[in-house]
């Protein structure tokens, strides 16, 4: 697939209709202030909080860049999408998985002098936090030996959290910075361009700016739907217990409450807690999941769907089977019928680090260059099952292929 320049009038057209309505809904800021645009091609790098994110880091760019991003493959199977992504010069990419193809792609954009935006946690962060990435993604960068911009986006994750069906209004920054030259690369250690990468990304870097925080406004019942990827209590340990009704998550089994205000933290109903981030309850319930698998864990089995890509341009995904899908420390296993023969895939613990899903829908695995969604009997556990591939990977991998990332838990699930 041969990697165009993002057509310039779509761009345009996105610049003129939708950067406005970012200023607008999301009082849109993009910072500059200690960042100075390298000449020629280079590589722009950004957390990955929202649906919009792209959008948060394109659109100021233009017209000085035209930016072609590395999109997750999935998205080009969409029959409202499968067009018009290879127009805005979108590079594909498998989902956690090695993938050549992509590489090369990205490489042939840099080549002829363009830029490219890569997400390196590869997957809108579940934990509300920054996720971590890929461990190879430092030696990619230290090879494309191209000068690399940060994009840090704050707000992000309250006004348009992946959680909620809609939008809301409130405040988002995105801030540039120079984080590589070329001249850096060539001096770093692969250790060193990838712990850089995860402190800047994760705002944990000390001299990272220091602003105000967010506050949404005119939001209304601010919690509804945070159930979709919180399922632990962390006060009776119960699961699927938790019910949101406008500002409060609460939990029918034990009473315990918390109150969402409206820089989008936390107040648990117990005496004298901190307002709390979303990610910290994340991280528990990481720890939860956790500490519930070990070396004698008893199999987790589940009757399922299972659909692949349809072979129409654009068809989407369609069921081409179903069966049973057994899950323990060796890896996800799945038997049953797939195009009307029986069939057994085998994804091991090694080659699966994460999982992406659909809230309440399925949960997808790429493997090998190929791509499956799992739809599970239970739509509710596709969230946990999220929850509980990265804490098999962390546990049982031989050598763990992501960085740890930001409270999300699973790094330090016992």
């Amino acid at each position: 697939m041969k990697i165009k320049r993002p057509n310039i009038f779509l761009y345009f057209i996105a610049y003129i209709l939708i950067y406005p309505m970012l200023k607008l809904l999301f009082r849109f800021e993009a910072n500059r202030d200690h960042f100075d645009l390298p000449k020629g091609p280079c590589l722009f790098l950004a957390n990955h909080l929202s649906l919009y994110d792209f959008l948060f880091v394109m659109l100021p760019m233009f017209p000085k860049r035209r930016i072609n991003a590395v999109t997750a493959q999935k998205f080009f199977f969409a029959k409202s999408l499968h067009k018009i992504l290879p127009k805005l010069g979108c590079i594909p990419k498998n989902m956690f998985d090695p993938d050549v193809r992509s590489i090369v792609g990205i490489k042939a954009v840099l080549k002829r002098g363009d830029s490219v935006l890569l997400f390196p946690e590869g997957r809108c962060s579940s934990s509300m936090a920054y996720s971590g990435m890929h461990r190879s993604t430092g030696k990619l960068v230290e090879k494309l030996g191209v000068p690399v911009v940060s994009c840090f986006i704050e707000g992000g994750e309250i006004c348009a959290p992946h959680w909620r069906k809609w939008f809301r209004f409130g405040k988002v920054r995105v801030t540039y910075r120079n984080l590589f030259s070329k001249s850096d690369l060539s001096s770093l250690s692969t250790q060193e361009i990838s712990s850089a990468i995860d402190a800047r990304l994760s705002g944990a870097e000390g001299t990272a700016p220091a602003h105000k925080p967010f506050r949404t406004v005119f939001a209304r019942k601010l919690a509804e739907g945070l159930s979709r990827i919180l399922f632990y209590c962390p006060s009776c340990e119960s699961e699927f217990e938790l019910l949101t009704s406008k500002n409060t998550i609460s939990c029918s089994s034990c009473g315990f409450s918390a109150t969402m205000d409206k820089q989008g933290l936390l107040t648990s109903s117990d005496a004298n807690s901190d307002r709390e981030h979303i990610s910290i309850w994340f991280g528990k319930q990481a720890r939860f999941v956790g500490r519930s698998i070990n070396e004698n864990m008893e199999p987790i089995v589940d009757n399922v769907k299972v659909s692949t890509p349809s072979p129409e341009p654009g068809g989407g995904m369609v069921v081409s089977g179903a069966g049973t899908m057994t899950i323990d420390r060796s890896g996800w296993r799945f038997e049953g019928i797939m195009h009307g023969e029986n069939a057994t895939l085998f994804f091991p613990v090694d080659s699966v680090p994460a999982i992406s899903y659909d809230h309440q829908k399925n949960y997808q695995i790429f493997s090998n260059g190929d791509y499956f969604t799992f739809t599970p009997s239970d739509l509710r556990m596709c969230i946990k099952y999220v929850v509980l591939a990265e804490c098999l990977h962390w546990k049982f991998a031989s050598e763990p292929r992501l960085t740890a990332g930001v409270n999300s838990g699973f790094a330090t699930a016992p």
